[in-house]
Parts: structure tokens; C-alpha cells; sequence
């Protein structure tokens, strides 16, 4: 490599197999490699960097830059990486500040266990949770007003949108300034083209949904991570079909459902994973409606699987 000639701090907008997309300070953009005697490959395959990591670089002459050291992460957003038989960890994006899950009303179908897995691991990594449901174009809003209605009894913000008729797109761009967030979802939720809606010059590519599956096809290959003006970050992730969770233990999950928190004290047991205990506070304020049936349900079908692989 060529000698470097400076030494800089910049964010990781993507990475492309051995190299990295970075942003610098003043604006700029580069492309990085990895100082060879500071870095290895981890040896469960997963990246030594990824997007949004604040990483120290060093500018060589030919205008290219080499990654010297990553700066501590304040934040992490990981899924248990699929496909091994070993479980191991795969990041997603660091240092965000909000997920942001877009959820689909019309073509896929809302599918509310996925939503419940990401607002899961948002509370475990910490950062702020926004639902969006989206394509309300599509489907009247009987239909999914009450589903809404659930996740805004549980806490959340709930944002319906429309790409195609551009409702509440100005409310979710006011969401997303001044901070960093990012975009997830399953594949044809709409991700890509809410933000190119509330940013027109970005051009990200958008893929129609597949008639024969009726699921969303891949039109984010990787994640990356949009500067939207001043100090708003986005970042656009694939879409995902599988949210498998990494380090969450079966006794705190219901602490990831936050509408329980007030009930979790209540109850007679200390230790009560609210599936068939006597005293379960949860269980009757499910009983008496002051709990989502729906959530509730989601809660232990996802403790379940928890147990399995324990």
C-alpha cells in the first residue's frame, strides 16, 4: 500500500467485500481497505467493520484510504446469523439511535410475529423503536386500525404511509431528522421507496413483488447508510425473512415487551415466565383486555423458541 499522508475520522457507509465505503467529516467519500497488520477476519466470518461504525483511516496519496482502528460502538443491532449450525452473530448496523420497521398492509401481508421480533431486538440493543405501516393506499383502515392500535397501547409510535399517495411521509421525515436511524423490514414493505419519496435524489432501486409468491424481492443487496442532510442518517437494510435472536435469554424477554413492565412486579412469583403460573399479573391483564391478546400470544411463541435452543 502507499504511504498514508494524513489521518482522519469517518463513518462507514457500506461495505463491498474487501472494501469499505466511508464518509468523511468535510463530506467526502472514499473507498477504504483494512491496514492488514491491525485487522484479521473474525473467525465466525463476520466483518471487522460494518456500516455505521466511526472508524480512524488513514488518506493515502492516490486518494484511497486504509482503516487504521474502529472506535468503540455505542450501539449495536445484531440477528443470530442463519444458515449454522454453530450459532454466531451477525450485525447489522452500529451506532443508530432508532429502528425504524416498515411494515406492509397490502402485498406482503402484515406479518405482525416478524414485527414483534424486530421491536424485540431494538429494546435488547437499546435504541428507540418507530413502526410504520405502510401501503395504506391499499387496504381500508378497519383493517388495520386495530393492529395499530395494539403496538400504540404497548408505547410505540405508529406511522401510516403511503409512498404511492405520499400521506404521512412529511411525519416520518420529521422522525428520522437530526439523528441516526434505520430502516427495516421484510422485502417489498416499501423501504426503499418511502425514502425515495422523502428523498428524491437518492434513486434507490425498488423491485415489484413477486406474483407467484406474493413476498418482496431483494431490491437492497446491502445495508447502507444515506446522509439526508446536516445530522439525519439513514441507513436501508435487505429485506429480512428470518430475525433469529442473538444473546436473549428466555427470563428476559418479557422485559422486551414493554406494556408488561408494570404488570412483571405484580406478579405472585418472582421468576413467573407468565405462561401457566397461578398469580400471573400478564395473564389477567390479558384476561381482562388491558393486554393484547395478539402480543401476548406473540410473546409466548417467542419464549418458546427461546427455551428450545437454551
Amino acid at each position: 500500500m502507499s504511504e498514508t499522508s494524513s489521518t482522519v475520522t469517518g463513518r462507514v457507509l457500506a461495505c463491498y467485500h474487501n472494501e469499505w465505503e466511508i464518509a468523511l467529516s468535510g463530506g467526502d467519500i472514499i473507498r477504504c481497505r483494512l491496514r492488514g497488520r491491525h485487522f484479521s477476519r473474525l473467525a465466525d466470518g463476520q466483518k471487522p467493520v460494518v456500516p455505521g461504525d466511526l472508524v480512524e483511516l488513514g488518506l493515502l496519496r492516490d486518494g484511497s484510504g486504509v482503516i487504521e482502528r474502529t472506535l468503540p460502538r455505542e450501539t449495536v443491532l445484531s440477528r443470530l446469523l442463519p444458515g449454522r449450525r454453530r450459532p454466531r452473530e451477525q450485525i447489522i448496523i452500529s451506532n443508530v439511535k432508532q429502528l425504524v420497521t416498515v411494515a406492509s398492509l397490502g402485498t406482503p401481508r402484515l406479518n405482525r410475529r416478524l414485527l414483534d421480533r424486530f421491536l424485540v431486538i431494538s429494546e435488547a440493543a437499546g435504541l428507540r423503536s418507530i413502526i410504520v405501516f405502510n401501503k395504506t393506499d391499499l387496504v381500508p383502515e378497519k383493517e388495520w386500525r386495530p393492529a395499530a392500535a395494539a403496538y400504540e397501547n404497548a408505547g410505540y409510535e405508529v406511522i401510516p404511509t403511503s409512498a404511492t399517495d405520499g400521506t404521512n411521509v412529511d411525519r416520518l421525515a420529521s422522525v428520522l431528522a437530526g439523528t441516526f436511524s434505520v430502516l427495516a423490514g421484510p422485502s417489498g414493505a416499501g423501504k426503499s421507496s418511502l425514502l425515495n419519496t422523502i428523498s428524491p435524489g437518492l434513486g434507490l432501486r425498488v423491485r415489484e413483488i413477486s406474483r407467484k409468491s406474493g413476498k418482496g424481492k431483494h431490491a437492497t443487496t446491502n445495508v447502507t447508510v444515506f446522509r439526508l442532510g446536516g445530522e439525519t442518517l439513514v441507513a436501508d437494510t435487505p429485506g429480512f425473512r428470518e430475525l433469529g435472536f442473538w444473546r436473549i435469554r428466555p427470563s428476559e424477554l418479557d422485559y422486551f415487551f414493554p406494556e408488561f413492565r408494570e404488570y412483571i412486579a405484580r406478579c405472585r412469583f418472582r421468576g413467573c415466565n407468565h405462561s401457566p403460573e397461578p398469580g400471573c399479573a400478564v395473564k389477567e391483564a390479558v384476561e381482562t383486555g388491558a393486554l393484547n391478546a395478539a402480543r401476548y400470544d406473540s410473546y409466548l411463541k417467542l419464549l418458546e423458541e427461546l427455551k428450545e435452543r437454551a
